[in-house]
C-alpha cells in the first residue's frame, strides 16, 4: 500500500471512528506534524458530512445534538504551545488541527448515532459494510472510496472530479473470482455520491478488486471492461 493510501485509510478509521483512545490521540498529533494528513482528514470529514444531505430525514432523539457538541467541546485546545523545534509550516498546521478535529468529530459522532447506537440512544439499524475500497488513480492518488456491503451494494464517494465525455458512462467493476472475470455493478454518469444495487454474487471478500473505466454510452458492448482504468483498488475489512 502506497503512503498516500495509508494516510488516507488512517483517515477514514479516524474521521468514521473507528480508533481506540491511544490510537485517536496518536492520529491527533500526526495531524499536528503532518500537514498533508491533516488535510486529509478535513477533506474526508468534509465529504463525509456531505452524505447527511442523502440520507432521509429521521426523527432526532431530545438532547442528541447537545451530547455531540458537549463532546467536541472536551477536545483539547491549540493555545501556541508548540515545542520549539516546530517548524513553521508545522506551527500552522497545529494552529488549524482544531477546527479540523473538530469537523472530524462532529462526522464520526454524526455517524455513530445514525449506524444505531451512541450515547444512551437507540436508532434504526443502518447495515454496516463488509468491505472498504480505496481506489487509486494510475498516477496514485486517492479518487475514490467503496463501501461494499453483503448484498453487493455498493456506495461509492468520489475523491476527484473525473471528467466524462458526453459519449461515455464510468462503469464500475469487482474481480471475486479470476475464472469468472470482471463483473459490472453498474454505472454512474458523473462523479457524485451514489449508492449501485449491484448484483447476485458471493458476499465481497478481503482484496477483493474494485475498479472503474470508461466505457461508451450506455456500457461496455462486451459485458467487460474495455476503456481505460479511472482508479482501481483492493477491498480492506473496516477496522474494529
Amino acid at each position: 500500500m502506497s503512503r498516500d493510501n495509508e494516510r488516507f485509510a488512517h483517515a477514514g478509521d479516524y474521521v468514521l471512528g473507528l480508533l481506540d483512545d491511544d490510537a485517536r490521540a496518536e492520529a491527533e498529533r500526526d495531524m499536528e506534524r503532518d500537514p498533508e494528513f491533516a488535510e486529509t482528514v478535513r477533506r474526508l470529514a468534509e465529504r463525509m458530512s456531505s452524505l447527511d444531505h442523502t440520507a432521509k430525514p429521521a426523527e432526532v432523539p431530545a438532547g442528541m445534538w447537545d451530547e455531540i457538541l458537549g463532546k467536541i467541546a472536551t477536545l483539547p485546545q491549540d493555545h501556541g504551545t508548540s515545542p520549539p523545534a516546530q517548524s513553521a509550516a508545522n506551527q500552522n498546521s497545529a494552529t488549524h488541527t482544531t477546527p479540523w478535529r473538530k469537523l472530524a468529530l462532529a462526522a464520526s459522532l454524526a455517524a455513530a448515532f445514525g449506524l444505531g447506537y451512541a450515547g444512551g440512544f437507540v436508532m434504526k439499524t443502518v447495515p454496516e459494510p463488509v468491505v472498504l475500497v480505496v481506489l487509486q488513480t494510475p498516477d496514485n492518488t486517492t479518487g475514490a472510496v467503496f463501501e461494499a456491503f453483503a448484498d453487493n451494494s455498493v456506495k461509492i464517494i468520489p475523491l476527484a472530479d473525473f471528467e466524462v465525455p458526453q459519449d461515455k458512462i464510468m462503469q464500475v467493476w469487482t474481480l471475486y473470482d479470476a475464472s469468472v472475470g470482471p463483473v459490472s455493478l453498474g454505472t454512474l454518469s458523473s462523479a457524485e455520491v451514489t449508492t449501485l444495487k449491484g448484483q447476485k454474487l458471493p458476499v465481497p471478500a478481503a482484496d477483493q478488486l474494485y475498479e472503474i473505466t470508461l466505457e461508451p454510452r450506455p456500457g461496455s458492448p462486451t459485458g467487460k471492461p474495455t476503456g481505460p482504468i479511472l482508479v482501481k483498488g483492493f477491498a480492506k475489512r473496516p477496522a474494529g
